[in-house]
């Protein structure tokens, strides 16, 4: 009798686990989205840790980036929060003093801007940094160094152009409500939970946007082939598949893929030969 009650309560304990998961996911993705973004193979990689943990999945890894300092030399230098901001978000000025402050993480939402300003200005230091280079060579063309400079400074500036992610961290908060305000296109600003961290760097609170809550979304069933096969073909190629799909952001801020992907393949020329629709996609 113990051991057939032991089992019944882990059965109702397993099944309100998965009633309140459900519940979580219909509410979440009840009512319009909070915000939709059109996303690319640029935004959206495989997860190869997901295969570890599930053979059977597919999950997407959600790529986003940090502004680049302005005032950096270095291009790969990420613009920090300052002090004002953080002691928005509930640090205190007690904080820089104490003698036991090292690194503390606090729970935000995060802006996530999608090809928009930010990117513009990132595009425009890169081909600043280009225009440097070139004419540093100009000056001295048989200089190892400002070959090199040069090469680095091209590389980075196609990268830019062609395969990094198009989307930015641009802001941090904790009013929801002001934030949306603040950034009011839902369909190039998603807000989302995450965490910043903080230290203390020459006597005054430094800090920086960490990591999202949720950045894998989970490929739904009836695309997970098609997609699994297009992210497998040509992985080491420098044309890789293309595709495009719609992920909303729902009441808890959680994303999914509300849409069938649609594949651009590339021809041999490097050039975007055919469009092949899995399924129809729903557009806004």
């Amino acid at each position: 009798m113990k051991a057939r009650t032991a089992l019944l309560g882990g059965l109702a304990l397993i099944g309100l686990t998965n009633a309140i998961a459900l519940g979580g996911v219909w509410f979440n993705r009840s009512g319009e989205p909070d915000s939709r973004l059109q996303l690319s193979e640029r935004e959206l990689r495989r997860d190869h840790d997901w295969s570890l943990r599930e053979n059977s999945g597919l999950a997407l890894r959600l790529e986003w980036r940090l502004p680049s300092d302005p005032k950096g030399d270095d291009r790969y230098q990420r613009l920090p929060l300052d002090e004002t901001k953080l002691l928005q978000l509930g640090f205190t000025a007690d904080d820089r003093d104490g003698q036991r402050f090292d690194n503390r993480n606090r729970e935000v939402l995060v802006v996530l801007e999608l090809d928009g300003p930010t990117r513009k200005a990132e595009l425009e230091r890169a081909r600043q940094r280009m225009k440097e280079a070139e004419g540093e060579l100009r000056e001295k063309p048989t200089d190892k160094r400002r070959q090199d400079a040069e090469r680095a400074a091209r590389d980075y500036l196609e990268q830019e152009e062609k395969r990094e992610s198009r989307l930015f961290a641009v802001d941090v908060g904790l009013d929801r409500g002001a934030l949306r305000e603040r950034y009011a296109d839902r369909s190039r600003y998603a807000i989302v939970p995450g965490s910043v961290s903080a230290w203390v760097r020459d006597g005054h609170l430094t800090g920086q946007i960490g990591s999202l809550r949720i950045s894998e979304i989970n490929v739904p069933h009836a695309w997970r082939e098609a997609l699994g096969e297009e992210l497998a073909r040509d992985r080491n190629s420098e044309s890789p598949p293309r595709f495009r799909l719609w992920l909303s952001f729902g009441q808890r801020l959680e994303p999914w893929i509300d849409s069938a992907p649609e594949f651009q393949r590339r021809g041999r020329q490097g050039t975007p030969d055919d469009v092949d629709s899995l399924a129809s996609s729903t557009r806004p």
